[in-house]
């Protein structure tokens, strides 16, 4: 299965655009979801807060990578680790 994503992400945000780019980059195809647009996106961030990091304040970017192993969910740019991985237990 190869790598895929969602990012969910907001208009001006920096770090969202580190990861787009990096995603692009890579070859890892990607669709991007604005939680200022899109309620449904704003609450799947906020339930993946509660659920991952109960207590923080939700913030973008959010990557949900799909790998051979399942879902994995990133939050904040750092994403290059993560595709590393990812990359190197295909390959495998």
């Amino acid at each position: 299965m190869p790598l895929s994503a969602i990012v969910y992400s907001k208009p001006s945000c920096a770090p969202c655009l580190w990861v787009k780019r990096t995603l692009e980059q890579h070859g890892v195809p990607f669709t991007e979801l604005d939680v200022t647009e899109d309620a449904a996106a704003e609450q799947t961030v906020r339930d993946l807060y509660a659920s991952h990091r109960p207590g923080q304040m939700p913030a973008t970017p959010v990557t949900l990578l799909s790998t051979q192993e399942g879902v994995l969910t990133v939050f904040g740019a750092d994403i290059r680790g993560h595709l590393r991985a990812a990359v190197a237990s295909a390959a495998a």
